[in-house]
């Protein structure tokens, strides 16, 4: 079974195939964001985690706790940011918190 995250690099081969000027038009648009932002790069990251259980995609979870991770988030802030969009949007968001422990345990295995 694939994991969350290897299902999107997967979403992200088709879409450069068969639709290369939307998949890199948009690439380029969220790279312009990150990199014109005055967010340090581990914040976004916490940032779209939260905005992630909000959208309720179990891929961008994994792609963003991986991400975070490597930016050099804390598995307690990962899962803080996680927390703060289940106070926003309550129990169905906090169905999603499964994918963040998920990925958390993966990702922090010796703490």
């Amino acid at each position: 079974m694939q994991e969350p995250a290897e299902k999107a690099v997967e979403l992200f081969r088709h879409m450069n195939k068969h639709r290369r000027d939307i998949f890199k038009a948009y690439q380029s648009f969220t790279s312009a964001i990150k990199k014109g932002s005055s967010i340090e790069g581990k914040y976004q990251s916490l940032i779209l985690i939260a905005c992630s259980i909000l959208s309720q995609c179990d891929m961008c979870i994994s792609l963003h706790v991986q991400n975070a991770a490597t930016q050099g988030a804390s598995r307690d802030e990962i899962i803080d940011a996680g927390l703060l969009a289940v106070a926003m949007g309550g129990s169905p968001k906090m169905m999603y918190m499964k994918y963040v422990y998920e990925e958390v345990e993966k990702l922090f295995e010796d703490d």
